[in-house]
């Protein structure tokens, strides 16, 4: 038998590369390249979709909650004294807040331009850390004037946070774009008729007048779907989207929102939270469909750029299918001297494996420094009218591995046709070449 260190040498004098001075040669070289080319890009293009991705999220985590708990059955959620108890004794959990969400009909008033349009209400309000009797007696009572929990005046890009009635009317945070589009500036009065409202104002002969508000401030429209926006003080939503008590929903922001999945199973087995009566949804299901198709396309771009590496692998083939044939006196000298035809395929491996690490290794780190330039400099530019100014690049070291791993196993992959045919060559041919 013939030791792994006799192997690689056998390996080395048998497939040793002589480029240019052969055709064999020349393949063997543009197999290298084809690997690196396409390892380098498949390193490139994920980081590009990890770091798309990686914004994305950042964008939605900053609007939507960790964790968003909604009643089934009901739109209003009012959790009981246990409920909210259970909750404040998490160690994770660092904020609770009570969101009233809901549609309504934005209206211009008084001279302000504008038009009906349908928009989204909101408005929040943060349980703090006081006894869990008094935070279920606040949903109760349906009455909370508690801040809210991400301070107003860091939302506002124009104007004031102060929503209180001055004047005999309540303020009105819209969204900027919303306000460009429509014309209005700060101190307009507008309309608000949510759609219950508007339902009775079809319905019955009585008229329904809409809520007036003063515009105090504006603010940033969704990051992702751009939709307009309007936000009242929590007891004024709540009048005008006809929520009695509680809200349309409890939001939960915890420390760390990769732990969210984790939450979720303590919740179900606390049995605190049925599942009879409650809906409990992660970052992730609230926007999964979204999630879901970002992966979908990396997969996609991750199938269509292998396609390069099979190019290359398809050299390895021919090129390895060439060597046999040239190599046939070498191979047959082998096998008369014991060579068998497992360690004579050990060696067509070696040499799959060696192209699979020069190949992989370099098109990895010329990736990475891509990755690099780009995220340093930013050298690919964005549309302006897009959220980002460059493409965003986000390197993982877990597809960096598989994409090695990947490529390395396909090199050997590729190198069982020609090994096959080297061991169906009987020595007693290759000899009779001499």
């Amino acid at each position: 038998m013939i030791n792994v260190r006799s192997r690689w040498f056998l390996a080395y004098k048998l497939f040793a590369v002589r480029w240019p001075r052969d055709v064999r040669s020349t393949l063997s070289f543009l197999s290298i390249l084809g690997i690196a080319l396409g390892t380098s890009l498949l390193i490139a293009i994920l980081s590009v979709f990890n770091g798309f991705y990686a914004e994305v999220q950042s964008m939605l985590l900053s609007e939507d909650p960790h964790v968003r708990i909604t009643a089934v059955g009901t739109p209003h959620v009012v959790p009981d004294e246990v409920q909210i108890d259970w909750l404040q004794q998490q160690s994770n959990v660092e904020q609770i807040v009570v969101r009233v969400e809901g549609k309504a009909v934005l209206m211009g008033q008084q001279g302000s331009r504008g038009e009906a349009k349908l928009l989204t209400v909101m408005a929040e309000s943060q349980i703090y850390g006081g006894t869990s009797s008094e935070s279920a007696q606040a949903f109760k009572e349906g009455g909370d004037d508690k801040p809210t929990a991400r301070e107003l005046s860091e939302r506002v890009l124009y104007g004031d946070s102060d929503l209180s009635v001055k004047e005999g009317r309540p303020g009105v945070l819209v969204s900027l774009n919303q306000a460009n589009q429509q014309g209005w500036s700060i101190g307009d009065p507008i309309g608000l008729l949510s759609a219950p409202r508007l339902q009775q104002a079809l319905t019955s002969v009585r008229p329904t007048r809409p809520l007036i508000a003063n515009i105090r401030g504006f603010t940033a429209s969704h990051p992702i779907t751009g939709e307009p926006t309007a936000t009242l003080d929590m007891g004024l939503a709540r009048r005008l989207l006809r929520v009695p008590v509680g809200g349309t929903s409890l939001d939960v922001r915890l420390q760390d929102f990769n732990d969210a999945g984790v939450f979720v199973s303590q919740m179900d087995a606390s049995g605190v939270w049925p599942s009879d009566h409650w809906r409990i949804q992660t970052w992730y299901d609230q926007q999964k469909s979204l999630y879901d198709v970002m992966q979908l396309e990396k997969r996609g771009a991750t199938l269509i750029l292998f396609m390069i590496v099979l190019v290359a692998l398809l050299n390895i083939v021919g090129s390895l299918t060439m060597m046999v044939l040239q190599k046939r006196k070498e191979i047959a000298i082998l096998r008369t001297m014991g060579l068998s035809k497992r360690e004579l395929r050990s060696l067509f491996w070696l040499h799959g494996v060696w192209l699979g690490i020069v190949g992989a290794g370099f098109g990895t780190l010329l990736g990475m420094g891509l990755v690099w330039l780009q995220g340093e400099f930013g050298l690919l530019r964005l549309s302006t009218d897009f959220l980002l100014d460059a493409y965003p690049v986000q390197l993982q070291g877990g597809d960096v591995l598989t994409v090695l791993l990947g490529t390395t196993l396909c090199c050997v992959a590729a190198t069982i046709l020609p090994s096959r045919r080297a061991m169906n060559q009987e020595p007693i041919q290759g000899l009779h070449s001499l």
